[in-house]
């Protein structure tokens, strides 16, 4: 539950209390829709954290879940919702901070703008 905090980053980022909404988020920019994908993504998720983490996304509407059925076979597929797209800025944001503040993992010059062009086509910020 969001407390009524008068600060609007708090109140943001209690909405966004879920370690792995943002990665899932990135996913999606970046063309993945299934669970499989999720988790070949981020291997360190459970697939129960992971299943509880996409229907809170759901429930707030980030992402849209739609069923397909293909004959027998059943496949579930994740896309983002207009309120999931408007978070490109701030993904891109947090990624660029990360390369240029963080940089936890050592990459040269050219991996990180690889990368961050990769996050910026996908993300469609210009």
């Amino acid at each position: 539950m969001i407390e009524n905090n008068i600060c609007p980053i708090g109140n943001t980022l209690d909405f966004f209390n879920r370690k792995w909404i943002f990665c899932i988020l990135s996913n999606i920019f970046r063309g993945m829709n299934h669970f499989s994908e999720f988790k070949k993504a981020n291997p360190t998720i459970s697939n129960h954290i992971l299943a509880e983490t996409l229907k809170y996304m759901e429930e707030n509407d980030l992402i849209k879940k739609t069923v397909i059925e293909d004959g027998p076979r059943v496949q579930t597929e994740y896309s983002m919702t207009e309120k999931g797209r408007k978070t490109n800025k701030i993904l891109y944001e947090i990624t660029n901070y990360y390369f240029n503040e963080l940089n936890y993992v050592e990459y040269d010059e050219n991996q990180r703008e690889d990368i961050l062009a990769e996050y910026r086509k996908a993300f469609d910020i210009e």
